[in-house]
């Protein structure tokens, strides 16, 4: 054998072996970050469940399997029916309670704060949050905790993004008392047409009706005389459109 061929072996043999590159697997996730996805689909779960067969249909079996989540699973996020149901309903609430926040957040700038205002109203007033609550809040009769926990929620909803809306209406120098009454109509307008909706739903009806309450609230306030400013360098409104008029 040829001495170069030979020392070419004996590098060969003293060479280190080459481990085939491996990808890099992804970071596990933690037992908290599991548990927490798996509450999220139980709870998803169970408003779909609420959404489609009402409170006398729902099952806590029916939620397990369409979470794709164990019966002792279940019980170890939610013991008992009463429980899932309600945190269900905060779920969903605090969704409709974040969107209905940002809405009042950017009314003042879009300059059409009443239009918003009633674009927030009815997002939730005709949706499947406030259907399924009604619902609950209905059967209640037969559940007072049930219904006391569904109040409870429904109330820590609606207080504080009334409150923004109020909060809105000030700064746009509208006084206390009248955007107190005009917020209230607005809101028990928007809710009876959306349980109206139940058994009449007319969308083009609806945006009719909802568009002549703007007109009625433009010419509200136009009756109580000029606005005062909101802010110490404010530039003046035209005399003929009021930043509450402009809804």
């Amino acid at each position: 054998m040829k001495p170069e061929i030979r020392a070419a072996r004996q590098l060969d043999e003293t060479a280190p072996a080459m481990m085939p590159a491996t990808p890099r697997s992804k970071a596990r996730r933690t037992q908290e970050e599991r548990s927490g996805e798996m509450k999220q689909r139980i709870l998803a779960a169970a408003f779909e469940v609420l959404k489609e067969r009402g409170i006398a249909g729902f099952t806590t079996p029916e939620v397990a399997r369409r979470a794709g989540v164990s019966r002792g699973a279940q019980v170890h996020h939610f013991p008992s029916k009463h429980e899932l149901v309600v945190a269900a309903m905060e779920h969903v609430f605090q969704l409709a309670l974040a969107h209905g926040l940002e809405l009042a957040k950017t009314a003042k700038l879009s300059n059409r704060p009443l239009e918003t205002l009633i674009k927030d109203a009815s997002a939730f007033y005709f949706s499947d949050y406030f259907y399924v609550g009604l619902d609950m809040l209905l059967a209640g009769g037969k559940d007072p905790a049930l219904q006391k926990a569904v109040v409870q929620v429904v109330r820590n909803y609606r207080r504080p993004v009334e409150q923004a809306w109020l909060s809105v209406m000030r700064e746009l120098g509208l006084p206390e008392a009248a955007s107190e009454d005009l917020l209230l109509l607005t809101v028990s307008l928007v809710r009876g047409l959306g349980i109206r909706a139940l058994w009449s739903p007319e969308p083009e009806r609806v945006a009719q009706l909802l568009s002549l309450w703007q007109d009625m609230v433009g010419a509200y306030i136009r009756s109580i005389g000029p606005l005062p400013q909101s802010g110490a360098n404010a530039e003046p409104e035209s005399e003929s459109e009021p930043v509450l008029e402009r809804c």
